[in-house]
């Protein structure tokens, strides 16, 4: 007897019916979220929803909505933090320190265009005192911050940099990811649409650029 397949339903699939999302998808979709609506403006319910996956699914993973917040946090800041430090390390007969904070630099602020939505989370904490700051700095600010100041000061020691704090420095290459960080604001600017990669790596080497040599000519 020859069955037939059944016709494929009209719509979008029930939870049960829809394609499982890997963890990587799963953590990579919820920072977006977060990243769009806020710690606190985020639910598992809403999660699962927009996701379109199973309480079942969601909970074989994460118990909570902070332990999948940090485990979001964990993919990308361990990522960008990784690449950085291994740059910072990158010190040899052709390479100096001073090479190596430039690159270090170029990295973070590269990884921002990478990876907005890990930028706008870590903006986010960083308006107000709480557990998810203190969560971001011990596990990714302070691995870096000792090695990147300990860099700077023997930097500064040769006389090759001007003897300014460290956190100045963060700043000025905080600013650095505005138009990823402010997108919307960097289009009403300069009535672009979108960041062309060409601009972006242009933008970060014009950054290191001016931070080291200055404006004037």
């Amino acid at each position: 007897m020859n069955i037939s397949p059944a016709p494929r339903k009209r719509g979008r699939p029930k939870k049960s019916e829809a394609p499982a999302l890997s963890i990587e998808q799963l953590l990579d979709a919820s920072a977006d979220i977060f990243a769009r609506d806020g710690y606190d403006g985020v639910s598992l319910r809403k999660l699962q929803d927009e996701l379109n996956v199973s309480y079942t699914f969601f909970h074989h993973y994460f118990s909570s909505k902070e332990q999948l917040w940090q485990a979001v946090v964990d993919r990308l800041c361990g990522a960008t933090t990784a690449k950085v430090l291994e740059a910072l390390q990158h010190i040899d007969d052709d390479h100096n320190e001073l090479d190596a904070l430039k690159e270090g630099i170029a990295v973070y602020i590269r990884s921002a265009f990478e990876h907005p939505a890990l930028y706008h989370i870590c903006q986010q904490e960083s308006l107000r005192e709480g557990p998810r700051l203190t969560y971001i700095h011990k596990h990714y600010f302070e691995p870096a911050w000792q090695l990147i100041s300990d860099m700077v000061a023997k930097v500064d020691g040769v006389g090759v940099i001007k003897d300014i704090p460290i956190e100045t420095l963060f700043f000025v290459v905080q600013s650095a990811t505005a138009p990823v960080v402010q997108l919307p604001f960097y289009q009403r600017l300069t009535g672009k649409t979108r960041l062309d990669p060409a601009f972006v790596e242009t933008h970060i080497q014009q950054s290191i650029d001016l931070l080291f040599h200055g404006w004037h000519k």
